[in-house]
This record gives C-alpha cells, structure tokens and sequence, in this order.
C-alpha cells in the first residue's frame, strides 16, 4: 500500500479481528480460504489515494487435486512485469492480468505456466511461487526476480531449514529446469504442487518426488496444528 500510495487502512490487528470473526460467523471448521483486500472507494479519480475501505471474505476451499498428482508445466511466452512498470512484489489485483495470459495459454497446453522475467530467467507461477532440486539442494528465485515476496514461499523456506536441506536463493535459468531432478509450486491455494514436466520433459522420474513430499508433510502439520514447533503461526478461531 504505501508502494501504490493508498491511505492507511483498518490496522492490521483490526484486520486480524475481522478474520475472526467472519469465520466464526461462518461456523468455518474446514480449510478455508480467506481473502483481505484494501481498496480506493472512489469512483472518478484515477490518482486517489482514499478513503481506503478494506473487505475480509471467505469461502470452502479443499485441497486441490494437483497436490497429490502433480501436474505439467511449460514456459509461458509472456513475460512478468517488471519492477519499474508493475512492480511483481506487490499482490495487487491489477498484477494478476499478466498472470491470466500465461496461465491461459498454459492451459491451451495441458498444464500450468512457469513465466520468465525481463532478463530471462525463471520467476514464477501465475499465483504461486517455483522450487526446484538438483543433486541434494532446494533451488528457488530469489525476490529480485520479478516474484511476489510470498508468504507461503518464506513458510517453506523456513521449513526447509529447520529439515537440514540444502537451500539456495539465486536466478534459474530456462534450461536449468530441464536439468531439475523434482520441483514443486507453492501458494495459498494450491499448497505444494509437484512438477511432473517442463515443457514436456520430465522432471526426474515424472513423478512427484521424495524431497517435494517430504515438504508436503511437514507444510502440513505445520498449518493443521499437529507440531509445537510451529504454533505461533497459528490463531485459534474457536476458543
């Protein structure tokens, strides 16, 4: 918000208050998602910086599918925006038309869309952020690549870590993904999903592989509550 200059919004313990609520108004006791936006309320004026009013919703989200199975991917002809035009590391709704023509035309392929940045290396998903392994290292872009500072990419990074895995932040090259032995993409909604494919060449042995599902495991205990470890991510909604 202050990159785009919009005027303060509700603080974010009130914004955290009202998640609550909504779920308990909802009587929500399954995995949800939940989406907090800010907004201009005005009508007229393109260069309007408020009032800002803010809405919380949430709706059923199931796990997908594509976590247990995996799926294809291939490399998107279009290109992420770049920092000095739409800066990428803002979750901005006006962002997210780049990432509709990739995931459009990956579609039109069978499959998911990795996109590359100006400089041609890897950057990221159309809503989700890229992790891949090569040898025993877990290899992601780092947050200059065009990529949105994701949340779920630091939970993952942070998970990595405390598993003793090897870990290195520094730009992938296109070809470099052909090399990859198993990789995975990762965002609020669809969690971990393994790569099976880039471009039609498979990642490994095609199938989702060990370091990806060791990941899956521990992301998941770590957001259904099932490790001490990492409780302080987490906010009771029922008392």
């Amino acid at each position: 918000m202050r990159l785009i200059e919009l005027d303060p919004p509700p603080s974010s313990d009130d914004l955290a208050d009202q998640v609550i609520e909504i779920l308990r108004a909802n009587k929500r006791r399954a995995d949800t998602y939940v989406r907090v936006q800010a907004y201009v309320d005005d009508w007229g004026e393109m260069m309007a910086t408020g009032p800002v009013s803010s809405s919380v919703i949430c709706r059923d989200r199931p796990r997908v599918p594509d976590f247990e199975t995996g799926k294809h991917f291939f490399v998107s002809s279009w290109r992420s925006n770049a920092d000095d035009a739409s800066p990428p590391r803002i979750k901005a709704t006006a962002n997210y038309l780049n990432s509709r023509l990739a995931g459009l035309e990956a579609r039109r392929s069978g499959g998911a869309a990795i996109i590359l940045n100006r400089d041609g290396t890897v950057s990221e998903g159309p809503g989700g952020c890229l992790f891949f392994v090569r040898g025993d290292c877990l290899i992601t872009p780092p947050v200059t690549a065009g990529i949105l500072e994701s949340l779920t990419r630091d939970t993952l990074l942070e998970l990595a870590s405390d598993l003793g895995l090897k870990i290195e932040v520094r730009d992938v090259g296109r070809t470099e993904l052909y090399l990859a032995e198993e990789g995975f993409y990762c965002g609020t909604g669809q969690e971990l999903v393994p790569v099976l494919s880039v471009d039609s060449k498979s990642l490994g042995t095609g199938e989702p592989g060990p370091l990806t599902r060791q990941l899956q495991e521990s992301y998941d205990d770590a957001v259904h509550f099932r490790t001490k470890r990492y409780q302080h991510w987490s906010t009771p909604v029922y008392e």
